[in-house]
C-alpha cells in the first residue's frame, strides 16, 4: 500500500507544478487550492516513506530507487520552509515538477531492497547521515534552481533596461530565497559530514574517506561562500548564482559517488 500512497503523490505534484507554473505565467498568485494541496502531499509523501521503511524494516533511503524519493520529499519540504519564511510563492513550479520527476523515476523497485541490506547491523550514524546528506542535496538543488531563475531574471531585467521599456521582474524574490537555500545547505551538510566519517571510521572503510570528504567539503565551501554573497554582496548576485549552480553539480556527483558507499557499508 505504500507504492500506491507514493505514487498518488506523483500525481499530485504534478498537477501542483501545473497551477503554479500556470499562475507564474498568468503573472497571478498561485490558487488556493494548490497552496493546501503542497503541504497535504509533501505530508503524504512522508507518510508513505515511513509507512515503506516499516514494511522493509529499515530507513527508506537505503537503495537508489528509495534516497531518489527521499529526495523529492525533502526538496518540496523545504521549498516549502523557504516559501513560509521568504513569503515569496512564484517559484514553486518547477520544485514541484522536480520533484514530481523525482519521485516518479524512485517508484520501480522502491519495496526491494538487497537481501544483505535487510540483513546487515542496523546503524542509527550511517542513517543519519544518509538523511541528512539527502535533506543538504535537496538544499543545493533549490539554491541551484532559483539561481537559474535568477541568472534568467537578471538578463531580462538588463534587456528592459537597457532597451528603455519597464524595470522587469524583481530580484529580491530570488536573493531572500537564496539565503536561506544556503543556510540549510550548511546545517544538513555540517553534521552529514561529521557522521559519514564517524560511520566510515566505525566500519574500517578508508577507501571512500577522500571522496566523502572533498565533496562534502567542495559543497560547504561553494554554499558558504555564494550564501555569504547572497547577505553581504547582493550586487555579486551573478557570481553566487554560479556558485550555487556548480555546488548543485557536485552535489549531483557526491550523491551519485558517496552515498552507494556509505549506505553500503557493512554488506
Amino acid at each position: 500500500m505504500s507504492i500506491s500512497v507514493l505514487v498518488l503523490v506523483v500525481a499530485v505534484y504534478a498537477a501542483v507544478a501545473t497551477a503554479y507554473l500556470e499562475a507564474r505565467r498568468r503573472r497571478e498568485p498561485p490558487p488556493l487550492w494548490a497552496r493546501i494541496a503542497g503541504p497535504l502531499s509533501v505530508a503524504a509523501h512522508l507518510a508513505g516513506l515511513v509507512w515503506l521503511g516499516a514494511e522493509i524494516g529499515r530507513s527508506p533511503f537505503a537503495t537508489p530507487s528509495q534516497a531518489l524519493s527521499y529526495l523529492a520529499f525533502s526538496l518540496v519540504a523545504l521549498y516549502l520552509v523557504l516559501e513560509a519564511t521568504s513569503r515569496v510563492a512564484t517559484h514553486g513550479g518547477g520544485f514541484y515538477a522536480l520533484a514530481a520527476l523525482l519521485a516518479a523515476l524512485g517508484v520501480p523497485g522502491l519495496i526491494h531492497a538487497p537481501d544483505a541490506d535487510l540483513g546487515a547491523v542496523k546503524d542509527a550514524v550511517r542513517t543519519f547521515h544518509s538523511g541528512l546528506s539527502l535533506m543538504g542535496t535537496a538544499a543545493v538543488l533549490a539554491a541551484g534552481l532559483l539561481a537559474g531563475g535568477y541568472l534568467g531574471t537578471y538578463r531580462r531585467v538588463k534587456q528592459a533596461s537597457l532597451s528603455g521599456g519597464a524595470v522587469g521582474p524583481s530580484l529580491r524574490g530570488f536573493e531572500r530565497l537564496e539565503r536561506r537555500a544556503c543556510l540549510l545547505g550548511m546545517l544538513f551538510f555540517t553534521p552529514a559530514l561529521v557522521m559519514g566519517v564517524l560511520a566510515m571510521k566505525r566500519a574500517g572503510a578508508s577507501e571512500g574517506m577522500a571522496a566523502l570528504l572533498g565533496l562534502t567539503v567542495l559543497l560547504l565551501v561553494l554554499t558558504a561562500t555564494a550564501g555569504w554573497l547572497w547577505w553581504r554582496r547582493p550586487l555579486r548576485g551573478r557570481l553566487a548564482a554560479w556558485l550555487n549552480i556548480s555546488a548543485m553539480a557536485a552535489a549531483i556527483l557526491a550523491t551519485v559517488l558517496v552515498h552507494p558507499l556509505v549506505t553500503g557499508l557493512g554488506r
